[in-house]
């Protein structure tokens, strides 16, 4: 089966939120998240890390991401899915377009975008 279309059947609606950085009026950055668009990908969840947070075990779900054809997402974007109910977060770590490496006869069939991500804690979340 092929990526896209694993995307057509079993792919999410994802939204994709752009940090932007302001000033308050009291000089502090504040770090926002802008809607900028809502894309259909397929979420291949990896393993879970076992990282340490303020001396306690804090696991989290790494994933990659993919897309069909070239999207503009970037790292620190965050991407939502609230299909099941409840709203997952993605923070993007990496994001790449295959067909644009390797400019080879093979290069239309890897038009997709990939991306890594890790799942956000909502407490956590910027």
């Amino acid at each position: 089966m092929s990526i896209e279309s694993l995307i057509s059947t079993f792919g999410t609606t994802l939204n994709l939120y752009r940090p932007q950085m302001t000033v308050s009026s009291d000089g502090k950055p504040n770090r926002t998240y802008v809607a900028t668009a809502s894309l259909r990908g397929f979420i291949q969840p990896g393993g879970q890390s076992s990282d340490i947070l303020e001396g306690r075990p804090s696991g989290r779900t790494t994933a990659t991401i993919y897309f069909a054809g070239a999207q503009d997402v970037r790292i620190d974007d965050e991407l939502y899915s609230g299909t099941t109910g409840t709203v997952s977060r993605w923070r993007v770590v990496g994001a790449v377009n295959p067909g644009e490496i390797g400019r080879n006869f093979s290069a239309h069939r890897l038009n997709l975008t990939t991306v890594d991500a890790i799942q956000v804690d909502p407490d956590l979340a910027l």
